[in-house]
């Protein structure tokens, strides 16, 4: 398992609630997946709610992270089109 940083990230959002990270991910996605909490990231576990929203924009995602003892992020990953196959072929 890979550790959040060790892919490069831009924080988008923190310190926000979990109902203000979801509705982030989905007013700046144009797809949206709602995955189940453990899916992974190029090896990195999201944990949460029983569902997660993964947003894509064209070669980007957006998906909200919790740091242990920091709280809620919504962290963007550019460059992201493998992710975004795995997400489009997942079927969630």
């Amino acid at each position: 398992m890979s550790c959040i940083n060790d892919i490069p990230y831009e924080i988008m959002l923190k310190g926000a609630s979990q109902k203000e990270c979801e509705d982030f991910v989905i007013r700046n996605s144009d797809e949206v997946y709602h995955v189940p909490a453990g899916y992974t990231i190029r090896g990195v576990m999201l944990r949460g709610a029983e569902t997660i929203p993964i947003g894509i924009r064209e070669k980007a995602i957006y998906f909200q992270y919790v740091k242990p003892c920091a709280g809620l992020f919504v962290l963007k990953l550019d460059n992201a089109e493998d992710e975004i196959e795995k997400l489009r072929k997942s079927g969630y």
